[in-house]
């Protein structure tokens, strides 16, 4: 008994360790100077001087060194503008081929790939998850409800936002908190753990866990890898050339991302879940994807619909949030964080416009939120 309590006060006391080094290192992440920019930023042809003040407003405060990628899309007419902070100075940049990672805006071409596999009959949506799995799940019913495919990839799976577990693997390495979530872990964690903790298809909350594993079970039904299906399936389609799950591909292009006080971040890397985020893109590619949107095309078309609501304002189709604007029109939404970068996608596949944020933003900043603020500002929108 007695070697049983010093054991126990010993992991005990390694957690309370840990929990404490995690503390303080989000403590001193927020330790952060705010020192305001000013503004050299230039007009541009179909950027008016209204868009590049509200640019500046919205992130005169974010460190030296931080850059932001943007395309304004008018049906097939895009725009490109760029932003670089340097010496405390904002000033007008061109980098619409700059690389950046694109975080959970990878979760919608997740579910493109979703799309696609349902178009040409591979995958029904509405089938249960086990069906694709090669290991026994712990639990995917809860009150006689499965979770499926759609539930995964409109976030209703009732999943909760990442495995248990991974905060220890977030622990050991907070710079890149996936980076030691090993497929063996995943496994486990499926096999023994897993269990929705609400009633799959009746409620919606974002889970990276669902759409990462949605990503895992398409790649199983293939025999391909992630990177594989997505080159197939959409970026050669579209005619992406800078898109990729691979950094190296892409090195002499990307920028390097920031941590919330400027200096250079550690990109996150997976070794599952892929596609819960992790895609490389610019400006041009996504604007790509985005005109794809604006025209006829199958599948595309098939990923809008609407397969859940949650309320008035919001909705959600495979992989995009459908945000219902004052007036009425529906507005695909997604953004994303990840080590070092954010981003933010708007489209109004109505009147066929669009706003693409890409940027080396740090979301540990305390003016992180105002990514998504300027995105809908720049379409006209109140944030």
């Amino acid at each position: 008994m007695k070697t049983f309590l010093i054991i126990l006060g010993s992991f005990l006391l390694l957690g309370i360790v840990a929990l404490v080094g995690l503390f303080f290192y989000f403590k001193n992440a927020n330790k952060i100077e705010i020192v305001p920019a000013t503004s050299s930023l230039v007009t541009r042809e179909n950027i008016d001087q209204e868009k590049v003040d509200s640019i500046f407003k919205y992130t005169k405060n974010f460190p030296d060194n931080t850059q932001l990628s943007f395309a304004f899309i008018d049906a097939d007419t895009v725009s490109y503008y760029g932003t670089l902070r340097k010496d405390k100075v904002f000033t007008t940049v061109k980098n619409s081929d700059a690389v950046f990672h694109i975080g959970s805006i990878t979760k919608v071409f997740t579910s493109t790939l979703l799309a696609d596999f349902a178009i040409h009959k591979e995958v029904d949506l509405d089938a249960p998850i086990q069906e694709f799995m090669d290991i026994p799940l712990n639990k995917i019913k809860k009150e006689g409800k499965s979770i499926t495919l759609k539930m995964l990839s409109n976030h209703t799976s009732g999943l909760p936002r990442l495995p248990s577990g991974m905060m220890m693997s977030s622990i050991m390495n907070p710079d890149n908190p996936y980076a030691n979530y090993t497929q063996e872990k995943l496994n486990t964690y499926l096999k023994d753990k897993m269990k929705p903790k609400r009633i799959p298809g009746t409620s919606m909350e974002y889970s990276n866990l669902g759409a990462g594993l949605l990503g895992d079970i398409l790649a199983n039904i293939s025999k391909k890898t992630y990177e594989e299906l997505v080159q197939e399936r959409i970026f050669s389609k579209y005619k992406m050339t800078s898109s990729t799950m691979i950094p190296e591909k892409v090195a002499e292009k990307t920028i390097d991302g920031l941590t919330a006080k400027g200096t250079i971040a550690q990109p996150w890397t997976k070794q599952t879940l892929h596609g819960a985020g992790g895609v490389l893109s610019n400006v041009e590619d996504l604007s790509k994807f985005a005109i794809a949107n604006f025209k006829k095309d199958t599948v595309l078309d098939f990923q809008r619909i609407k397969t859940f609501e949650k309320n008035k304002k919001m909705s959600v189709s495979l992989g995009w949030h459908i945000i219902t604007s004052k007036t009425g029109d529906e507005l695909y939404f997604h953004n994303g964080a990840t080590g070092g970068y954010m981003s933010s996608m708007l489209l109004n596949t109505k009147n066929k416009k669009g706003v693409i944020i890409l940027s080396n933003i740090n979301f540990l900043h305390p003016d992180s939120k105002n990514l998504d603020k300027l995105c809908f500002t720049l379409m006209g929108m109140q944030p």
